[in-house]
């Protein structure tokens, strides 16, 4: 019997530290998870807004250009879910315990102060440019267009299935 508990207790305890460490691990982050990421729900809470919302990102040498459309009427909704999503940003504590999604999360590694932002609104939309003189940033853009280009092509390929 003693001998038992010398080979089972040592077992039993690095068993319950393994169940431990498992349930202490965060569920695994999505790339782009705009319902649940604390910078991105404005968008689809705003009710109609993400059927009447179209962005892409695409690289250029050095950074990003970001293309956002919708119809001239949903222009109001779009600006006031943008501008609740960047005040969010703006507001950030990193001490709480908030879901961000992978994309935000990428975001939030780059230096912004070392990119050059410039927007251009027209009727229907806006464009941004981003860049960067800093090889290591536009390295660091570039992965999340890629990213995102991958992500969005998931989320179109799992609509299409849906409506099937």
């Amino acid at each position: 019997m003693r001998k038992a508990m010398f080979v089972l207790l040592p077992l039993a305890v690095f068993t319950l530290i393994g169940f431990a460490i498992q349930a202490e691990e965060p569920a695994a982050t999505k790339w782009l998870d705009m319902t649940n990421c604390y910078f991105c729900q404005p968008l689809p809470q705003s009710e109609g807004l993400m059927e009447n919302l179209a962005w892409e990102s695409l690289k250029i040498k050095n950074g990003i250009v970001q293309v956002v459309t919708y119809k001239p009427e949903w222009e109001e909704k779009y600006r006031a879910a943008w501008a609740e999503s960047q005040k969010r940003r703006k507001e950030f504590d990193p001490a709480k315990q908030l879901y961000v999604c992978g994309l935000c999360q990428a975001w939030q590694q780059i230096p912004l102060d070392k990119v050059r932002w410039e927007d251009v609104k027209f009727s229907g939309g806006e464009i941004s440019i981003g860049e960067s003189e800093d090889s290591a940033i536009v390295v660091q853009i570039h992965t999340i267009v890629e990213k995102t280009g991958a992500a969005m092509d998931e989320m179109k390929k799992a609509e299409e299935i849906q409506k099937e």
